[in-house]
């Protein structure tokens, strides 16, 4: 009943990645006070900046290490193996690709600049307005995910007036307030009111804009398919020893016919995603239109994603509910990726207008 994961893309860059964040959520876990956590997550970041992780996909020419999407898809396979809480699809793959060509790239590169992305179709509160752009900068988003004390606010907004825009998160009329997510990563709320538009935060209009949007929003969701492989595969690999070294009425859990259905079920989710990611993520590679692809995987990965986690709980029982256990982490994780990138209805929408064009 021995499982043991291969990654989408190992190598080590891979084996560096799972250290850090094995090491990471290891010292997140004794800490209780939100503060303290919030404090922890900073260092992260910082030792993350110091290892060039925000350089991988930088070019050389704007003071990065000019790497593609395979150092990335490393570094968030290795990330993914112990949930690490800091967002390595978001600070490493989108905003180089927003960004793509803007001075601020060097210190980004060098965890200067701390960017947090808000794409279009942005959350809001059910009392909340959506961004436009028209005359000012008005609106919320809400649950955006963030690199501890974000700099910058790289926004994109479609419609008619569709603009890209690199907002100072110290601009006069935006609010922000910041919180830990049940996966303990960080997480703002943006509020513009009436925020001045100057003529230097413009990164790009119309439809230039709406296609780095969504080159971007593609790299995000196909990395977050990439870390919840390595996710979910530790996760089937920390049921399976738990179930074969817990021990009641005087048998391993393991011996009982129920929970080895219920880890069968979750390998065969395992396996089937790990499938379609690494088939998009070959697609990608290749220069292949990739779109297609990558929502397939996403909505593949909010089902079993929810599927895994829940199977898992059930299968630690008491234990699993404890937020020491790394399993416990692993399952939060494999929740909250549902929501970034596009959700199952979003990629689900999108899969069904491309059949239809």
């Amino acid at each position: 009943m021995g499982f043991e994961t291969k990654p989408v893309i190992g190598g080590e860059m891979y084996e560096m990645a799972s250290r850090f964040a094995t090491e990471a959520g290891e010292e997140l876990a004794a800490i209780a006070e939100a503060h303290a956590q919030a404090a922890c997550i900073g260092r992260h970041w910082a030792g993350i900046a110091e290892l060039g992780w925000m350089a991988t996909a930088i070019p050389e020419t704007e003071g990065g290490a000019g790497g593609d999407l395979a150092d990335l898809a490393s570094l968030a396979a290795g990330a993914g193996r112990a949930a690490l809480a800091l967002p390595v699809a978001a600070s490493c793959g989108v905003v180089p690709v927003l960004l793509a060509g803007h001075p601020i790239l060097a210190d980004v590169a060098s965890g200067k600049a701390r960017v947090a992305a808000i794409l279009p179709g942005a959350a809001r509160d059910a009392d909340g307005k959506a961004l436009s752009a028209a005359k000012a900068l008005d609106g919320d988003a809400v649950g955006v995910e963030t690199p501890p004390d974000p700099t910058h606010v790289a926004l994109a907004i479609g419609g008619d007036e569709a603009v890209l825009l690199l907002v100072p998160t110290g601009a006069a009329g935006l609010q922000t307030a910041t919180y830990l997510r049940i996966d303990w990563r960080l997480a703002a709320d943006f509020h513009f009111g009436h925020v001045a538009i100057q003529p230097e935060w413009i990164v790009a209009r119309g439809a230039q804009a709406m296609r780095r949007a969504e080159a971007a929003r593609d790299v995000g969701a196909l990395l977050t398919g990439v870390e919840c492989v390595s996710a979910m595969g530790a996760l089937v690999e920390q049921t399976i020893h738990y179930l074969l070294n817990r021990v009641q009425f005087g048998q391993p859990l393991a011996t009982y016919q129920a929970l080895r259905h219920r880890v069968a079920e979750m390998y065969v989710e395992y396996e089937t995603l790990r499938g379609i990611v690494s088939r998009a993520l070959r697609a990608a590679q290749s220069g292949e239109e990739a779109s297609q692809a990558i929502s397939f995987a996403k909505l593949r990965l909010g089902e079993a994603g929810r599927a895994v986690a829940e199977s898992a709980i059930q299968c630690h029982g008491g234990m699993g509910m404890t937020e020491e256990l790394p399993a416990n982490r692993l399952c939060k994780r494999l929740m909250m990726a549902e929501f970034e990138f596009g959700n199952r209805v979003f990629h689900a929408t999108r899969l069904l207008a491309g059949q239809e064009a």
